[in-house]
């Protein structure tokens, strides 16, 4: 877990001090502390630092500027410099710098010991991510064991989450241009960020942590407006920070009647972004409310009958096309979507009408069926919206 650097610095307000440059960036987060006196300990950051300077280790003229923009291009989130015997004062290029990156900087007089201001953030840190642990937990606990409620009612009533509120599950993964998830350290770097952009947007009652190879976010006794609220502000966010070549999808789950239905509305999410995954376009539909249709298909809770309903419908027509290499299929789905007109249907596909009567006559052929009858069309149709979910 991290903590944003604003409210770090508030825990000490009483050690004098003073923000010198990049007020903007009082919002960045941080994982943890380091003492850096020279370029060469810069490697050890790892990003998201506060960085701590005596100016012990500075041996030339204007070091000190190439020590703080050595810090700031490996990502760490500030820098608190030490003022006294080593560094009498903070040179203006250093300001501008720092103003011109959004890049805090802070200064202490000598008389106050850094140590002392390093155990707090370090406190404030470790007692955050265990909290944040805690919750995690608790959540994924009433996800997997939600018949075992002591595993999680407990805990999350003594942090706020009441039993009875309703929940909503949103289920992200995040992908790059190979379908490859991201290392954990990224997705916990994107929960981080999220959790403190929803947290600016006045957003409350919410958990955002990392499940697997995804980032969950459970979303608390809200009405469906606000659930769709902080929804938009999540795909917000995700627009603005990703990489160019990262993608996401998205998935919202029905709101629970309490915390021990959780489990319905996560595997709800998890079924629409299967569903946006397999959609030409991405994350059309996110949330449970917006399925229609699917809100009764995904409600089918034993995927084997799922699979038999298309093998005893589309099966053998999928499994033609692939012998023969014919578009059946496509032909079929085209003539459902066009309530079973041959010409809106032909001219979708820039084919004769002919052309279509005849397939259709072979599609009746192969499955035995009689497309004329509004019942068949019906199961058909129905097959195609399970086979988007298998």
């Amino acid at each position: 877990m991290a903590v944003e650097l604003k409210r770090l610095v508030e825990k000490v307000a009483n050690y004098d001090i003073s923000l010198i440059a990049g007020e903007k960036g009082l919002r960045n987060i941080v994982s943890w502390v380091h003492m850096v006196e020279t370029e060469d300990a810069s490697c050890f950051l790892d990003g998201k630092e506060i960085a701590f300077i005596t100016g012990v280790g500075l041996k030339e003229d204007n070091s000190l500027f190439r020590l703080v923009k050595t810090i700031f291009e490996h990502n760490a989130s500030g820098i608190i410099i030490n003022i006294g015997p080593f560094i009498e004062d903070i040179p203006s290029e250093i300001i501008s710098f720092c103003n011109d990156n959004s890049f805090p900087l802070f200064t202490v007089p000598w008389k106050i010991h850094l140590a002392e201001i390093i155990k707090i953030f370090c406190s404030t840190i470790s007692k955050d991510e265990q909290h944040a642990l805690q919750i995690s937990s608790a959540f994924k606990n009433a996800i997997l064991f939600p018949k075992q409620e002591e595993l999680y009612t407990v805990y999350l009533s003594q942090n706020g989450f009441m039993p009875s509120w309703c929940y909503n599950a949103c289920a992200i993964r995040i992908a790059d241009e190979n379908d490859s998830v991201p290392a954990i350290n990224r997705l916990e770097s994107i929960c981080f960020g999220l959790e403190n952009y929803l947290t600016h947007h006045k957003h409350k009652l919410f958990a955002t942590f990392p499940n697997n190879d995804e980032i969950l976010v459970v979303i608390a006794n809200h009405t469906s407006d606000e659930c769709k609220k902080v929804t938009d502000d999540i795909i917000s966010y995700l627009e603005l920070s990703l990489a160019k070549n990262e993608s996401y999808l998205i998935g919202v789950g029905r709101a629970t009647k309490s915390i021990r239905c959780l489990f319905k509305s996560y595997n709800q999410a998890h079924a629409i972004q299967k569903l946006n995954r397999n959609s030409s376009s991405k994350n059309s539909n996110i949330s449970y409310n917006d399925m229609g249709l699917y809100r009764l298909l995904i409600g089918i809770e034993d995927p084997d009958i799922i699979r038999d309903y298309y093998a005893n419908t589309l099966k053998p027509l999928e499994e033609y096309d692939k012998a023969n290499s014919s578009d059946l299929c496509k032909i079929l789905k085209t003539y459902l979507l066009h309530d079973g007109s041959v010409k809106e249907t032909a001219d979708e596909l820039f084919v004769h009408r002919n052309t279509i009567n005849y397939k259709l006559n072979k599609i009746s052929e192969l499955l035995d069926a009689d497309l004329s009858s509004m019942e068949t069309r019906v199961q058909l149709y129905l097959a195609f919206k399970l086979e988007s979910i298998l």
